[in-house]
């Protein structure tokens, strides 16, 4: 993805594996970028963006799902996208994680959760 950055992430209550490949954009070209020049997003990848408030989907080829994280990395809000969509735009958010669509639900991610990163 072009991110020096990798982590793996779990979710702290249920140690669940939300992430094994979790690049981050944190450059000001990466940002922009994000997953634009993808086709798709492997079950187990994601894209973090930080700093980051809302998300535009203009130019993606496929739906995710993005969770809205605050400084202590709690999950805010979910919220499923379409290409050609625009998130929700969510003032305590510090960052934005980009993962597969249904990927959330089907580790059973929910808002109140906090996600730990680490190296992977």
């Amino acid at each position: 993805m072009g991110q020096t950055r990798t982590s793996q992430v779990r979710v702290r209550e249920t140690q669940a594996l939300l992430s094994s490949k979790c690049s981050w954009a944190m450059s000001s070209r990466s940002r922009m970028v994000g997953l634009l020049n993808h086709t798709t997003l492997e079950e187990e990848a994601s894209l973090v963006i930080d700093p980051c408030k809302h998300i535009h989907m203009f130019f993606m080829r496929f739906a995710i799902d993005v969770v809205f994280l605050n400084n202590s990395n709690r999950v805010l809000k979910i919220q499923s996208l379409k290409p050609w969509r625009l998130s929700s735009f969510v003032w305590s958010a510090r960052r934005v994680m980009e993962l597969p669509e249904g990927r959330c639900a089907r580790i059973g991610l929910q808002p109140g959760h906090h996600l730990e990163f680490s190296d992977a």
